[in-house]
């Protein structure tokens, strides 16, 4: 039994920490890396360490507190807003840019 959690904390909680770090060093999961895609403020600048955790906290809140629909609303969001923000970028004042377009 023991072996089993040692391996659940392996394999889901050791890749959930890379990836957050990812989200808040860079502000980029691996995911928007690979896009060349990065979160940033409206204005077009970085977010500080502690406003990423921020978003990133209250975007793993949002969808575990409507029980996983919150990541369909999101997609909804995204595909038919005129303004394709998540509820996250919403509330947190940001927005998703391509890395060639970043104000220094």
């Amino acid at each position: 039994m023991i072996w089993a959690l040692i391996l659940a904390y392996w394999y889901v909680a050791i890749p959930y920490v890379a990836w957050l770090v990812f989200a808040l060093m860079r502000g980029q999961t691996p995911g928007k890396q690979v896009l060349g895609l990065v979160a940033v403020k409206s204005d077009g600048t970085r977010f500080s360490l502690l406003r990423m955790l921020i978003r990133e906290v209250f975007k793993e809140i949002y969808w575990v507190f409507t029980l996983g629909l919150g990541v369909v609303i999101d997609i909804m969001l995204l595909v038919l807003s005129d303004e394709p923000r998540t509820v996250a970028d919403r509330v947190m004042g940001s927005t998703i840019v391509h890395v060639s377009n970043l104000q220094s």
